[in-house]
Parts: structure tokens; sequence; C-alpha cells
């Protein structure tokens, strides 16, 4: 009786505990869908662990994985109950190098799971591949799209500058945001810092590319996107990369800029007012010669032969709200918080 009494109090045999490592996004890393505080509407996670106790006992599990040279490690400690089986979702958070990564990359996920009580560890390494950080996966039917607001990076160097030389453009030299002049409508002052910010891109020279090809599992749904610093250092752009790069100068001023998805295409606009349902739309692909006027004319164009249907805005303000934060960026300020806002 006591033999017995000892031998079931000892710890579940590993032969007891099955494990099974899936990766349901075929091992593909999008660091923009990672860092961001809100979660992703159609995105994975890099791997899933499922723990099986087929014993008559709870078993403790200590579980750690890492991104080998990209990430730090996730380390989480669980109780497995008697006959339960546990899903763990494994997500180690990037290191701030991932965030400067321009090409994709391969990589090796490590995934250890020791059990104190025996000593046994469970161990695999699975192959995974860390996209650039400025490839977006936009997800099935643009389910992805609010994560686009990481790319608007108003704290950026670069954007400061694009800020500062607009500041010597519009009346008065101040850009005020939606800081009220006395006996100045607030749409014409939006509309003058507006078209300074445009007036100072083009005068850096700013001329319109294709899309970059973006390698990997999901082409159909992925686009490179270039951050704004990149954008205003190599003078050039497709429609989303000028947009962003707009819209984080407006941003930086403290207005609410939007983005505009229509098929095949991007423009991007600005609120009149802190609280205003009007948007002042400009379309940045006249850039380098077109006017402030074309700008405007063409957006409006858009949105008049487009089916409301597929017209798809990005309200900045919105996904800051969602938690949806610009991305860490080389020489930027203070990143966002809820409070910074």
């Amino acid at each position: 009786m006591p033999a017995k009494l000892q031998a079931s109090s000892g710890p579940a045999s590993p032969l007891q505990i099955q494990y099974q490592l899936n990766m349901p996004g075929r091992g593909e890393i999008f660091p923009a869908l990672v860092g961001a505080q809100a979660a992703a509407a159609d995105y994975w996670p890099l791997a899933t662990l499922s723990i099986a106790n087929t014993a008559t006992k709870p078993v403790l599990q200590i579980i750690t994985a890492e991104v080998r040279g990209w990430s730090g490690e996730l380390r989480e400690t669980a109780v497995i109950g008697p006959h339960e089986v546990r899903t763990f979702n494994l997500d180690p958070e990037l290191l701030a190098r991932a965030y400067d990564n321009g090409e994709m990359r391969a990589a090796t996920l490590v995934v250890e799971v020791e059990d104190p009580a025996t000593g046994h560890t469970f161990a695999q390494q699975r192959p995974v591949f860390l996209h650039s950080a400025s490839d977006l996966y936009w997800g099935r039917k643009f389910a992805n799209a609010q994560l686009l607001a990481r790319w608007v990076t108003p704290h950026d160097d670069r954007v400061l500058q694009l800020v500062s030389s607009a500041e010597r453009l519009v009346p008065g030299g101040r850009m005020r945001g939606y800081n009220v002049v006395p006996g100045v409508k607030l749409e014409d002052q939006v509309r003058a810092q507006a078209q300074a910010v445009f007036q100072a891109m083009r005068r850096s020279g700013i001329s319109y590319v294709t899309s970059i090809y973006t390698f990997g599992n999901y082409p159909g749904e992925t686009q490179r996107i270039r951050l704004p610093r990149e954008t205003l250092e190599l003078s050039n752009a497709n429609c989303i990369d000028v947009s962003v790069a707009f819209a984080s100068a407006m941003e930086n001023l403290g207005m609410k800029p939007v983005i505009v998805i229509v098929p095949g295409h991007a423009f991007t606009g600005v609120r009149l007012g802190p609280n205003s349902q009007d948007i002042l739309y400009l379309d940045l692909t006249v850039l380098p010669r077109g006017t402030f006027a074309a700008a405007t004319a063409r957006a409006q164009a858009w949105l008049r032969k487009v089916p409301q249907s597929e017209v798809l805005t990005v309200d900045i303000g919105a996904a800051r709200s969602l938690g949806v934060y610009p991305m860490p960026v080389p020489g930027g300020k203070q990143p966002f918080t809820a409070a910074g806002l």
C-alpha cells in the first residue's frame, strides 16, 4: 500500500505529455503587424503550441520561444490539468533591429518546453521569414487597412524638416494646426497649411513610381510601403507612399488626416476642423509638376467615379484611439502613447 501511494504521487511520465507545434502563417512575420498595440483583423500568431496531458495528474510546463537574433525570449509557465489539452500562441516580442530591416530575411524560431518535475524537455526549431518593416499584409478584403496608420510617423526627423520647410511658405510663417487665428476661418487656415505642405513636397521634387514588389507567400495581399523618411530622402513615391508622408505632416501639426483607398489607388486628406465631417482631399500623384488645385480636383474625380462601397477611408485619429501607433523609426522623437495623442 505505501509503495502504491508513493508511486501514484510521483510526476507524470513524459510519455503521457504530447506536443504539437504549428505555423499558421507559414512562418512569415510582418513586424508592422506584430508590433501594433491593436491586433490586426486578419493575421496569425507566429506559432501555436498544443500540449496534451493524458495523465491523471496536472503537470507544470515552462514554455520559451525566440526568433534567434530578431526577438526577445517569450517565457510562459502553465499548468496543464489531467486529460487537458491547451493551445498557446507564441509571439515573441521583436527587437528594435527588426524595424530597421529592409529585406526578407530567413531566421529560426526556437521553441522549448521544460517539465521541471522530470527534467524532460521538448525542443523544436522551425524556419521563419522576417519581412521588411515596410511590408504591410493588407489581409483579405483589406481587413488590416487600419494598420496603415503605423506608417504615419509624425515625429520622424524628416517629417519635422518637411513641416519646417512648409512653415516658410504659409502666410504669417506659422503652422497653427487647428488653433484658431482671430479673423481667419478655420477651414481657410487648414487649407493654407495643407497647401504649404503640398508646396514643400513639390519643391522637394518628389516624383511618382509604381508599387514595389513584395516577396513571400502572400504577394496578392502584401505591399511594400515606404516610410515617410524614405520617401522624403529618395524623392520618389507611389500613391500610398506620398499619402502617408503628407498625413504624417498633418498629424505632426495636431490635425486629423485620412488616407483613402480605392481600387488600384490611394490618396489623402485632412479634416477641416477637429470635429468636422468635412475633409479636404488631395491626390498627390500630381507631383512634382501639378498644382494644389489639380491635386484637389483629381481626388474629387476619384470620389465621383468610384462607388461608395469601394471607397475605404483610414481615419488616422480613429486608428490611434484603437491603439495603432506609429512604427519606431531611427531618429524619431518620443513614441506615441495613449496619453500623448
